[in-house]
């Protein structure tokens, strides 16, 4: 395969699991990977200028990086540029631009102040972006495995199953699909396991999976698959569900103006908090 991986990169613990995660996935697939630091000028006035100290420092964090690559992914071919302006804005652009395949942005888990102002980037770069989006922790991925895909029944659903499977594939993991659902708002006082509302609920979820499931191509016919219908928030299910995978895929529906940077709630959530990698599809 030919195509290139563009992975936003700033030197942080964060952004060294991405860059690492990235280099893997490219010396799997063929990919090539294209490494861009983005001087932040958003806080450039008439008084104070960083740009130029900024650029210098990404060609120092750039240069360490392009080694330690050579190191670790010998066979990939690794770019690497610094950029100048408001980080989110480059990225999606320059990944828009060269048709990139993905994009790999990181994310902090373990410290609480970092996990906010990483997050914050990383979810606006998901939801801005118009290529697929990777979101890595800086968590452990050894002992990891399985591929965790949300269905909700919406028209792109087998557009997402369709690339989870893939996944599936290429890591030669098994692939969960997930449908929850949620008890309703006004809870009954006969709403337990086995009355009629309970059971028509979780047919419907059920019934969202084999849907989807029979729209799907069977391109990759070893890929093991199994459903889980979960009684539970969509995004708790999602994270749940996680714990233990390698990677978790989902949809995110395009917006436009400044609504371009917010994801849905589900969304959002997942990507505060997901244990594992997670890719983003922008769906229609």
């Amino acid at each position: 395969m030919t195509g290139t991986i563009v992975v936003g990169y700033d030197g942080s613990p964060s952004g060294k699991v991405a860059l690492d995660w990235a280099l893997r996935r490219a010396e799997a697939t063929q990919h090539d990977v294209d490494v861009i630091y983005v001087a932040d000028t958003s806080w450039d006035s008439e008084a104070f200028t960083a740009g130029p100290l900024l650029e210098q420092h990404g060609e120092l964090v750039l240069g360490k990086a392009a080694f330690n690559a050579d190191t670790k992914a010998p066979h990939v071919t690794v770019t690497s540029r610094v950029l100048s302006g408001k980080p989110v804005d480059v990225l999606c652009a320059e990944a828009e631009r060269i048709g990139a395949d993905l994009l790999v942005v990181g994310t902090y888990r373990k410290d609480a102040y970092e996990r906010l102002t990483t997050s914050a980037v990383s979810i606006r770069v998901a939801a801005a972006a118009k290529v697929p989006v990777a979101v890595v922790p800086d968590l452990p991925v050894v002992h990891r495995a399985g591929v965790i895909v949300g269905i909700d029944g919406s028209d792109a659903a087998a557009h997402v199953l369709e690339t989870a499977i893939a996944e599936a594939a290429r890591l030669g993991e098994p692939l969960h699909v997930v449908s929850a659902w949620t008890v309703p708002p006004l809870s009954m006082p006969d709403f337990t396991d086995g009355s009629e509302l309970y059971d028509a609920l979780e047919e419907q979820a059920r019934h969202r999976v084999e849907t989807t499931l029979a729209q799907v191509d069977p391109d990759h016919p070893d890929v093991e698959i199994d459903t889980r219908i979960e009684l539970d928030a969509p995004a708790a299910a999602l994270i749940k569900s996680s714990k233990e995978a390698s990677l978790l895929v989902i949809g995110s529906h395009g917006r436009r103006g400044l609504s371009r940077f917010l994801l849905g709630s589900v969304s959002h959530d997942v990507l505060l908090n997901a244990p594992c990698p997670v890719i983003v599809l922008r769906v229609q």
